[in-house]
């Protein structure tokens, strides 16, 4: 397992803390105006907003229960965490555990390029 903290890596834990709180506000210092977000299949969303909106769908479907990290190191200006991240489906209550890998291009301190490589089919939308 590799497991590197960085500056780019906690910069994602704080930004992952602030989402999960739902302080957008604050997300907004951590991401470029025109931050790309893509998860899995699903198409690219542009700015803090798309973001937003795509974490407002998901939350329609599914509660993010956390994740564990199984590996996560920077180089560069970019950052990678590999995860299984845990998920419960509204519809019926199941527990789901999804593999994820997100990858995080930074401009400067802040992120500019966010990619989720999961799939999300399970989520039932």
């Amino acid at each position: 397992m590799i497991n590197e903290p960085s500056a780019l890596t906690q910069q994602v834990e704080k930004m992952e803390a602030i989402i999960g709180r739902g302080d957008w506000n604050a997300a907004r210092d951590l991401f470029t105006p025109d931050v790309q977000y893509q998860v899995g299949h699903r198409a690219p969303v542009t700015g803090v907003d798309g973001i937003r909106n795509y974490m407002d769908w998901q939350t329609q479907h599914v509660r993010w229960d956390g994740h564990t990290i199984h590996m996560m190191f920077s180089r560069d200006d970019t950052a990678i965490f590999e995860v299984t991240s845990h998920f419960t489906r509204l519809a019926d209550g199941a527990s789901l555990d999804v593999p994820c890998t997100d990858i995080y291009r930074f401009k400067g301190n802040k992120i500019a390029d966010w990619r989720v490589y999961s799939d999300t089919s399970a989520f039932g939308a």
